[in-house]
């Protein structure tokens, strides 16, 4: 069901009085608001459409082990010589 919350006329700024679909001064047509209900939960293209968690899976299979040798830093490799 559509219906009007309007004290005023957004175009002309004409005050409003009842419920009109037509303002009473310029005679332009109101906008109607509908009311849906909004779901509370974001949708499942949203939870699966994840740019971020898209991105660190990326990461994670570039930075997996055995893909690239694991160099040893420079203090370990230094107290391997030693």
């Amino acid at each position: 069901m559509a219906s009007q919350k309007f004290a005023f006329c957004p175009y002309c700024g004409a005050k409003l009085t009842g419920n009109p679909t037509v303002c009473p001064n310029c005679h332009r047509q109101l906008p109607v608001e509908t009311h849906e209900p909004k779901s509370a939960a974001p949708s499942m293209t949203k939870l699966f459409n994840n740019p971020y968690k898209e991105g660190m899976d990326r990461y994670r299979e570039e930075k997996a082990p055995g893909k690239h040798p694991v160099k040893k830093s420079f203090w370990r490799r230094l107290m391997d010589k030693l």
